[in-house]
């Protein structure tokens, strides 16, 4: 709030208005004392008014508080200069009053000028700020509906710019579904090409395929019947010399008949005494020695020596005598086609077991000799039909086995038969049957040469008769087909022999050669042709251990448990990383080597433990 002076104002009502004349306060003038009757006057009602102005006001600030005491004040003074005095004190009086009244009017015009200009109501300054407050508003006004307008404008720009980038990501979309749909369309289209590209391929393949098979199998039909063909005439031209021999000799052998019957029967006695010696010590030695606890040379001069007195004894006096010989033939040519005739069926599997039975023990018995070159026969005929027939279908296997066991385990049989069957296999197979590595002498400590040794592994020359000298030795694909083929005939009999009572002990003349047959040497097979190197990198050690593992390797799991499974372990980590430590040409010692035989051989064996432990 101002409190000066002011310049005059623009306003048309502040303009009309005059002033009078009065001191620097706006009070009149104190020479004007003439009037001091009238103004005391005036005072005197100033005062009252001011005292019922007081009353009447309720609150009072502190300029009211002064000028409510100056009234009192004044209405005192004016009393005393109504009074009478004398004409000094009355012109003293004047003059203090004159100054005491001037500055109460002073004073009471600025309180007065201070009133007025608080409860003044100035038109001019009213219509300022009321032109302030509308202008405010309007340019508030102004501003809103521009700042509306332009939101307006950009929600509709906005909207605009979302349509079209719809719009576009639409046709963007569609033009990418279209390619999408044409690359697919071309894919299958390329697709259907390719397959039909890879049908015709296949059936070429497979027609090139089938048409070198026909060749191969046309080819090998020729080789055989060629080989057929020389074997007959090899055959043919033997029997010829022989007949011829036979004719030559034939006078001088009745001339000695007589002596050397004598003397063959007194050998054969010295021979027998001898034997019995044998088979007393052996006997003494095997009731302490439990089943697979021998060692596997042990089990290989064991057959190797019974193969040796069979061939010196038995063989030797029928082959020489014309009587026993005929008897001999007779049999052999029986045995012959009843094996061939083993059927799935189990009432032919009994009935030729008990013609067999009937030809090699029959209620009249044969001659010792006679008895066990008959046993010899049929072991050879089984060993021979397991060679060709289980070789070209596995099932042929079950019956001749079924056989075998049924004669190994009979009683009337199971005295001498087990060492017989065990000598002629271990001749046929080498050391694949025991299994142990053929050592370089002979059991009677004679060094081999190469064709013997050769012939004591199990090689047989093709065009020849067992091992004869004619001929060239096999190869090593047919002779693993046929040794495997051998000993997978070989572990169904030991599968077998599980359900078939020992018929008599351990100790007992054939005890050593049972145990052979009995399920036991199933697990000490495994054990021997693991421990050996030697025999794992062979390539019919491969095609043996697979043949094992097909006939028995599932139920061997229910046998032997843990144990069985880190045998497979340790067969399959020789099969898959390398046996041993020695390298071999491509820096593994692989089992089976690294023949093709041996290669098919190792992965049929990684395949067929795989089988096993997946079935468990």
């Amino acid at each position: 709030m101002r409190y000066g002076l002011r310049s005059p104002s623009p306003s048309p009502v502040r303009r009309k208005q005059t002033r009078r004349r009065s001191s620097v306060y706006g009070l009149p003038s104190d020479s004007d004392e003439e009037s001091l009757s009238s103004e005391s006057t005036k005072l005197l009602k100033f005062a009252s008014e001011s005292e019922a102005s007081e009353e009447e006001q309720p609150w009072y600030g502190e300029g009211d508080i002064s000028s409510r005491q100056l009234s009192k004040h004044s209405s005192l003074q004016l009393q005393h200069l109504c009074g009478k005095s004398s004409p000094l004190q009355k012109s003293q009086r004047n003059s203090e009053d004159g100054k005491f009244l001037a500055d109460r009017r002073a004073l009471e015009d600025t309180i007065a000028a201070i009133r007025l200009r608080t409860r003044h109501y100035d038109p001019y300054e009213e219509w300022e700020r009321q032109t302030r407050t509308d202008a405010l508003r309007t340019a508030r006004h102004l501003r809103t509906t521009a700042n509306a307008t332009h939101a307006c404008h950009l929600d509709s720009a906005q909207i605009s710019a979302i349509e079209a980038q719809q719009t576009a990501y639409k046709s963007q979309l569609t033009d990418v579904q279209r390619l999408l749909e044409t690359l697919r369309i071309k894919e299958r289209d390329e697709e259907v090409r390719l397959r039909q590209k890879w049908n015709d391929e296949d059936r070429a393949r497979r027609g090139r395929v089938e048409a070198v098979i026909r060749a191969e199998e046309a080819r090998a039909r020729a080789e055989a019947e060629a080989e057929r063909r020389k074997r007959e005439e090899a055959e043919r031209r033997r029997r010829e010399e022989e007949e011829k021999k036979r004719r030559e000799v034939e006078e001088q052998r009745v001339a000695d008949e007589e002596k050397r019957r004598a003397e063959e029967e007194k050998e054969r006695r010295e021979r027998e005494l001898q034997e019995a010696e044998k088979r007393r010590k052996e006997k003494e030695t095997e009731g302490e020695k439990l089943s697979g606890m021998v060692a596997a040379d042990e089990d290989w001069k064991y057959a190797r020596g019974t193969l040796k007195n069979l061939k010196a004894g038995p063989m030797k006096i029928v082959k020489g005598e014309k009587a026993l010989k005929s008897q001999w033939s007779a049999i052999r040519r029986q045995i012959t086609p009843k094996i061939g005739q083993l059927t799935q069926d189990q009432a032919t599997i009994t009935r030729i077991i008990g013609q067999l039975i009937e030809l090699v023990r029959p209620s009249t018995p044969h001659p010792q000799p006679l008895y066990l070159a008959a046993l010899s026969s049929l072991s050879k005929c089984i060993l021979l039909q397991a060679e060709t027939e289980v070789t070209a279908e596995k099932k042929s296997a079950f019956p001749l086995a079924a056989v075998t066991c049924a004669l190994l385990h009979h009683p009337l049989l199971s005295d001498t038969f087990p060492e017989v069957f065990y000598a002629k296999m271990v001749q046929r197979t080498g050391g694949w049957g025991i299994p142990v590595v053929v050592p370089a002498h002979d059991v009677d400590g004679r060094a081999f040469n190469d064709s013997e040794r050769r012939k004591a592994m199990g090689y047989r020359r093709t065009g020849g008769e067992d091992g004869s000298e004619e001929g060239i030795w096999e190869g090593s694909g047919e002779y693993g087909t046929r040794v495997s083929g051998i000993m997978r005939v070989y572990f169904l009999v030991l599968g077998m022999s599980a359900s078939v009572a020992p018929t008599l002990p351990a100790a007992g003349p054939g005890g050593r050669a049972q145990r052979i047959f009995q399920l036991p040497r199933f697990w000490v097979y495994f054990s021997r042709m693991l421990g050996d190197e030697r025999l794992l990198g062979a390539a019919v050690a491969a095609q043996i251990l697979h043949a094992a593992l097909d006939v028995a390797g599932l139920e061997a799991r229910y046998i032997w448990g843990k144990q069985w499974m880190k045998l497979l372990q340790l067969l399959y980590v020789a099969s898959t990383e390398g046996i041993g430590s020695t390298p071999s040409t491509d820096g593994k010692r692989m089992l089976g080597g690294q023949t093709p035989e041996g290669k098919s051989a190792r992965v049929r064996v990684q395949l067929e433990i795989e089988r096993i432990v997946q079935a468990l």
